[in-house]
C-alpha cells in the first residue's frame, strides 16, 4: 500500500545506511552535485550550531528483509554530510569558529558525537514506482521558488562583506530615492547590487557579477579599520549624491536610479574623490543642471551621438567591464567641472563641445546660439568655439558659452575649439587636473 511516513533520523543512521549499501544518493533523475565548497562548509556549521534544516525526501523498499532508501530530494545536503564524515573537506573559510581548519575526525569526540546525533526530518515514500518517484521529484522542484544567487550567498558566505553590504543597502538615500523596488529588497537584489558597488570600490569596475563570490569569500573576515574605510568611502559618495539629487529633484525622477547609471555614477564619484576632487564650498546647481541635461539627452535615438553611445552601453553588454568603464569616464568628464573646478581637456573637451553645440537644446527647446562676448547670433557655418570666463567657479555644460572665434580674448576665457567630427571617444587622452582653483 502506498503511503508517506514522516520521521526524524540522526546523521548516524544516514551514515549506517550508506556504509551498508542501503542508500542510493543519486538516482537517475537527480542532478549532479553542484554545491560549492563554501556551501558544504556552511551546512556543517548549521549542524554544529544545531539549527534545523529543511526536510529531506526519500523512498524506501524492503529487499531480502532489509530497508533500502533512495533520495528523492536532499541529495546535495546528504552528499555533503557524508563527505564531511569521510574527511573529504575541512571547516575552512567561510566557517568561523573554534573548529576552523579541522576535518570531522580531528574534532573532539564529544563534538563528533553531537554531530552524529543531529536529526534530520525525512518524508519517506513507501510503495511508489520509479515513475511515481520521478513525478514526486519533478513536483518538488517545479513548484518550489528557486533561490536567487544572492540568497545562496547569504547562506554560503556569512561574514564581514555580507554584513557591510546589508548595512549599506539600508541607507536612507537609497530608500528615499527608491533606488530599489520592494521586489528587489524582498529577494536581496538590493544587497547584491550594493555588493557589486563595494567590490567596485575595492578593485574598480568588475565584469558583471562573476567575481562577487570571490569577494564574499575573501572578506568573510575583515579588519575593522579596513571595513570602516570602505564604508566611509561609500557613505561619502552617497552624501555627494544626496547634494546632487535633493528632495525636490530626487534621483528616482531621473535615469540615474537605474542600475547601470547608478553603478557608473557612484564609482565615478569615488574615483574623483580619490584623485582629490571635492564638492565642498561650491554651488552644485550647475552640475545638477548638467545631470538634467544628460537625463534628457541619453537615449538610444538621441540627437547627441555621444549620449546615444552612452545609452546603448546601458543596454548592450551593460555590465561588461568595457561598458562600465566607458560610462564612468563619460560621467567623470561632466562631474570634473565641479569636483576640480577646471575645464575639460582631451576627449573630455570633445564631449563637452559636442553636447554644448548640438542643435537639440538641453531640454528640447531650440538651441541658444548667441555669442557670449558680442551677443550676436552664432549662425550655422560660422567658426565657433565654446568656453568659460576664467573667473568661473565651475565648468559645466550648463554655464558654457558659445563664442565667435574672432570674439575670444584667450586671456579672459578658457576655450574649446571645434574637434574633428569623426573623433570616437575612448577617453584615453582625457586628463583631469587635480589641483583646485
Amino acid at each position: 500500500m502506498k503511503r508517506w511516513n514522516s520521521s526524524p533520523h540522526p546523521i548516524s543512521d544516514i551514515r549506517d545506511w550508506q556504509r551498508s549499501g542501503r542508500l542510493e544518493i543519486r538516482p537517475a533523475f537527480q542532478r549532479h552535485e553542484v554545491w560549492s565548497d563554501a556551501a558544504k562548509v556552511m551546512l556543517m556549521d548549521t549542524i554544529l550550531r544545531a539549527i534545523p534544516m529543511p526536510k529531506a525526501f526519500v523512498s524506501s523498499a524492503i529487499r531480502e528483509g532489509q530497508v533500502y532508501r533512495t533520495v528523492i530530494d536532499g541529495q546535495q545536503r546528504i552528499s555533503s554530510i557524508l563527505g564531511f564524515l569521510d574527511n573529504k573537506f575541512a571547516l575552512e573559510s567561510p566557517y568561523r569558529g573554534e573548529h576552523e581548519g579541522l576535518t570531522f575526525s580531528q574534532m573532539p569526540e564529544e563534538v563528533r558525537n553531537e554531530f552524529l546525533q543531529y536529526s534530520i526530518d525525512f518524508n519517506e515514500a513507501i510503495g511508489f514506482s520509479d515513475d511515481e518517484l520521478r513525478e514526486t521529484y519533478s513536483r518538488l522542484n517545479k513548484y518550489a521558488i528557486a533561490l536567487t544567487k544572492q540568497e545562496l550567498r547569504r547562506a554560503d558566505y556569512p561574514g564581514a562583506f555580507l554584513e557591510l553590504a546589508e548595512s549599506l543597502a539600508a541607507h536612507e538615500f537609497l530608500e528615499t530615492g527608491r533606488v530599489f523596488s520592494v521586489a528587489n529588497r524582498r529577494r536581496f537584489a538590493d544587497v547584491e547590487f550594493v555588493s557589486e558597488l563595494v567590490a567596485g570600490l575595492l578593485a574598480g569596475p568588475q565584469e558583471k557579477r562573476e567575481a562577487l563570490d570571490s569577494y564574499y569569500l575573501k572578506y568573510t573576515t575583515w579588519e575593522k579599520n579596513e571595513v570602516e574605510a570602505v564604508e566611509a568611502r561609500f557613505l561619502a559618495c552617497l552624501n555627494d549624491l544626496a547634494s546632487l539629487f535633493p528632495p525636490g529633484r530626487p534621483i528616482n525622477s531621473m535615469r540615474f536610479k537605474q542600475k547601470s547609471d547608478f553603478y557608473s555614477l557612484l564609482l565615478a564619484i569615488d574615483e574623483l574623490r580619490a584623485e582629490g576632487g571635492s564638492l565642498d564650498g561650491i554651488s552644485v546647481e550647475e552640475l545638477r543642471m548638467d545631470l538634467r541635461i544628460l537625463d534628457f539627452l541619453i537615449e538610444p535615438e538621441s540627437a547627441a551621438s555621444d549620449c546615444r553611445d552612452y545609452a546603448i552601453k546601458c543596454v548592450s553588454q551593460a555590465n561588461t567591464y568595457g561598458s562600465r568603464r566607458w560610462r564612468m569616464d563619460f560621467l567623470k568628464v561632466i562631474l570634473s567641472g565641479s569636483y576640480f573646478r577646471r575645464p575639460p581637456i582631451g576627449d573630455g573637451a570633445t564631449l563637452v563641445y559636442r553636447i554644448a553645440t548640438g542643435d537639440h537644446g538641453p531640454f528640447g527647446e531650440p538651441a541658444v546660439n548667441f555669442c557670449g562676448v558680442c551677443d550676436a547670433e552664432v549662425t550655422r557655418g560660422q567658426v565657433q568655439e565654446v568656453g568659460w570666463r576664467k573667473d568661473s567657479q565651475v565648468f559645466q555644460i550648463h554655464n558654457v558659452s558659445r563664442l565667435h572665434a574672432e570674439c575670444v580674448n584667450r586671456d579672459e576665457w578658457y576655450v574649446i575649439s571645434a574637434p574633428s567630427s569623426d573623433v570616437s571617444l575612448t577617453f584615453a587622452h582625457t586628463q583631469v587636473q587635480s589641483s583646485l582653483i
